[in-house]
């Protein structure tokens, strides 16, 4: 983050013996729309990509991907940027009404997290101990 100077960092490698062709950036996207940081945007950058070939193994390949922007849904006008080939951004609009509005923290929580709503709830009634 610019304010902080904190960064994220995330190496996603390959499950044994499987083969990737299609790589993908997903933002989460089930929180009510004022829930999203203010900003209204989030980027993610120097995206690497390595590749394996028969000839070739661990070659830079990023500049062999060509991405798209997609939405699953629409939903807090959440759009996909791509800036080059290792920068994306998402951006979204924290003013617009979403159907997850009137949802509870455990509801969402659950949403978020496959479901388990009985973890959801401890996690929720943890927070609200230690507040």
């Amino acid at each position: 983050m610019i304010e902080t100077g904190a960064t994220s960092t995330q190496t996603v490698k390959c499950q044994r013996g499987k083969k990737f062709l299609v790589p993908y950036v997903v933002y989460e996207k089930t929180f009510p729309c004022h829930s999203y940081p203010p900003d209204g945007v989030v980027t993610f950058r120097n995206i690497t990509m390595e590749c394996e070939t028969a000839t070739q193994p661990r070659m830079d390949c990023k500049e062999l991907v060509q991405w798209s922007a997609k939405e699953k849904e629409d939903h807090c006008n959440m759009r996909a940027h791509i800036d080059s080939s290792d920068q994306i951004r998402i951006t979204w609009d924290t003013s617009m009404a979403s159907k997850y509005d009137n949802h509870t923290q455990v509801e969402l929580i659950a949403l978020n997290t496959g479901r388990r709503a009985s973890w959801a709830q401890k996690l929720v009634e943890m927070r609200d101990t230690q507040v």
